[in-house]
C-alpha cells in the first residue's frame, strides 16, 4: 500500500474541498494531478503531509520521509543558496548539496542569497533542496511555475525517472503534456467539490 483516502471529508468555513473522497495511490512511481485551480489538489497533498486534517474520513501511508515542493518557494532568505539546502541537510552532505545545485543549473550561485536570485532560480533552488532531502514520497506543488521549456527540459531528467521503484512521486500540474510526458498515471479532477473525471495509467 502507498496512499489511501478512504471517505475523506475536508471544508473550510462553508466552502467544501472534499465529500467522501477516497482513492488509493501506489508505492512507487510517478502520478499527475490535473485540475482548475481553487479546487482542492493542494488541499489533497497538505491533508497528504499532515499540514491540513480532514474533517472525517482516514488517510492511511506507509512512507516514513516525505518531501514537498510548495507552490511558494520558502527559502531561507538570510543564508545563501548551498546554506538553504544544507539547512536540510547533514553538514557532512555538502557534497550531495553541491551536486544538486549542479543539476538544476545554480553551481555558480551557491554563495547567493535568494534575494539576489531571479524568480526562477529561486524556484530551481527549491526544488533542489526537496530533492536533496529526499524521501520516499516526494510532493510536487506546481513546481515548475516560472520555468522556461528549455529549462524544464533540461532538469526534468533529474527529477523524473518513470522506471523508479524506490519511492512516489506526486506532481500537481496544470500542464496535461507535461503530465504526459513525466508520468505513469494522470488523474484529472474538477471542482467546486473535488471530483475524480479521468484516471489513466500512460505506457512506460
Amino acid at each position: 500500500m502507498g496512499i489511501r483516502f478512504e471517505n475523506v471529508n475536508k471544508s473550510f468555513d462553508d466552502h467544501i474541498v472534499l465529500r467522501d473522497f477516497s482513492l488509493t495511490l501506489p508505492d512507487s512511481g510517478i502520478v499527475a494531478f490535473m485540475g482548475p485551480s481553487g479546487h482542492g489538489k493542494t488541499t489533497l497533498l497538505r491533508l497528504l503531509a499532515g499540514l491540513e486534517e480532514p474533517d472525517s474520513g482516514n488517510i492511511t501511508t506507509d512512507y516514513k520521509r516525505l518531501s514537498y515542493v510548495f507552490q511558494e518557494d520558502r527559502l531561507l532568505g538570510g543564508v545563501t543558496a548551498l546554506e538553504n539546502i544544507l539547512a536540510v541537510l547533514d553538514k557532512r552532505d555538502e557534497k550531495l548539496a553541491l551536486l544538486w545545485l549542479e543539476h538544476m543549473g545554480l553551481d555558480e550561485s551557491r554563495h547567493l542569497l535568494p534575494s539576489e536570485l531571479s524568480g526562477g532560480m529561486r524556484r530551481r533552488l527549491a526544488i533542489a533542496r526537496a530533492f536533496a532531502y529526499g524521501g520516499d514520497c516526494i510532493l510536487l506543488d506546481e513546481p515548475f511555475s516560472g520555468l522556461d521549456d528549455s529549462t524544464r527540459n533540461r532538469i526534468y531528467p533529474y527529477i523524473f525517472e518513470k522506471d523508479n521503484s524506490s519511492r512516489l512521486t506526486i506532481l500537481v500540474t496544470h500542464n496535461r503534456h507535461e503530465a504526459q510526458s513525466v508520468a505513469n498515471r494522470l488523474i484529472v479532477m474538477e471542482g467546486p467539490i473535488l471530483t475524480i473525471v479521468e484516471d489513466t495509467m500512460i505506457q512506460t
